[in-house]
């Protein structure tokens, strides 16, 4: 009995520890921003994402998907290849150049021309110009994930500098447990849109209202997430200098507990 009242104590002070630590990451403001600008810039631009291959196949092609067969995977093969040998490489150069902030708020900025680029590129004259807006509307997803997992890690130095402790742990699970509750939030106001524009897949020919409507969608909601994220960032604390400031101090920190012989040792 004696082990079993030990086990429950053990196991309701892990809980303890455990909300605690959950507490006192979500109270951390730099972290709330990220987050916050990541819900709407990923999940807005999940929402819309299948919308692509309704506009190719009923818009672009008529409804016959015998002739867009490949249009679809093309168009998405082509966003993750501009995302790995464009978006990247400039995103990267500008964070250690010009800040993390800065480079979030101008890649943020270019994937805004991307989407609005939409409106004319998708045209079913010349169903390649629809390959024209990719480079800049990749630097949407491509430029908040090379982002947010750098900036993640300088929030878990701050969070160490106020509470002494490190909780990256924490950090990564809820900041992923939103990305994944988001993803289903935008599963179903992906379905209430394509309700409320009267869309049916199983109609060959859609009406030009229904297609207008679509196309409008697929460019104002990720718009619309990626200003709401940009507003959210605009007070972001964490720059370069703040940044250099935190790692100085725990630096500092360590150095006068481990003691000088100790610090040494480690450098």
């Amino acid at each position: 009995k004696l082990d079993e009242v030990n086990t429950r104590a053990t196991v309701a002070e892990t809980f303890k520890e455990l909300f605690r630590g959950i507490a006192i990451t979500l109270r951390n403001k730099p972290f709330q921003r990220i987050c916050t600008a990541t819900f709407f810039i990923f999940n807005a631009y999940n929402c819309v994402a299948g919308f692509a291959f309704f506009i190719i196949v009923y818009y672009l092609f008529g409804g016959d998907t015998v002739a867009a067969w490949w249009w679809p995977a093309f168009f998405g093969s082509g966003s993750a290849i501009c995302t790995l040998i464009v978006v990247i490489p400039i995103v990267n150069w500008m964070a250690q150049n010009i800040g993390k902030q800065k480079a979030f708020l101008i890649s943020q900025s270019v994937s805004l021309l991307g989407y609005g680029m939409f409106w004319w590129t998708f045209s079913p004259s010349n169903p390649w110009l629809m390959f024209l807006p990719l480079p800049f509307f990749a630097f949407g997803i491509g430029g908040l994930f090379t982002i947010m997992m750098s900036m993640t890690a300088d929030i878990c130095d701050l969070d160490e500098l106020h509470t002494h402790e490190r909780r990256e742990g924490l950090f990564g699970a809820i900041y992923w447990w939103m990305v994944k509750f988001g993803l289903a939030f935008a599963g179903l106001l992906s379905g209430f849109i394509l309700a409320f524009i009267g869309f049916d897949q199983n109609v060959a020919i859609q009406s030009d209202e229904t297609l207008a409507q679509l196309r409008i969608a697929f460019i104002g909601v990720p718009v619309s997430g990626t200003l709401l994220a940009l507003w959210a960032m605009r007070g972001y604390e964490l720059d370069e200098q703040a940044v250099e400031k935190v790692k100085m101090a725990l630096i500092d920190r360590r150095s006068r507990r481990d003691g000088p012989e100790a610090h040494v040792v480690a450098a």
